[in-house]
């Protein structure tokens, strides 16, 4: 089964360039929302996940997007965010924006889930996902 989740977000002003269209980097950002609001909708918002699973995070390996359509100030836009697969230490989120029927961007990221080292300056390692949190990303009960 595929976890997906669906989440809005309006254009301000300052996602705009000098051309008056979304500055390409907005995306990113709005693909870590709708990451973020995936998580909270299976009943895991990252502020109380990161410290419950004792990680740092859910930091991006490989990313990647293919912008198709500008998005403009005011533009109310449609993430739908989807989990693509999940591996032992990485998922792939996939994602798509919309202004209304109109496709922006779509896009990927590979995450991967890191412990909190023990120690400042200590090297950041990926661990294995725990099982609850890999079912949930499934799509299966927790």
């Amino acid at each position: 089964m595929t976890v997906a989740h669906t989440s809005t977000v309006q254009v301000r002003w300052g996602d705009v360039d000098a051309a008056g269209i979304v500055f390409y980097p907005r995306f990113y950002e709005w693909y870590d929302y709708g990451c973020e609001a995936l998580f909270a909708s299976l009943g895991m918002p990252w502020p109380e996940a990161f410290p419950r699973y004792g990680i740092v995070g859910v930091p991006i390996v490989e990313s990647g997007s293919r912008f198709a359509s500008p998005a403009r100030y005011g533009d109310m836009l449609t993430i739908h965010s989807l989990v693509a697969w999940v591996k032992d230490k990485t998922f792939r989120m996939e994602y798509e924006i919309a202004a209304g029927d109109r496709r922006c961007a779509e896009g990927f990221e590979v995450r991967a889930w890191v412990k909190r080292p023990s120690a400042a300056g200590e090297r950041l390692e990926a661990v294995p996902i725990p099982g609850d949190v890999a079912r949930r990303l499934r799509g299966a009960p927790a």
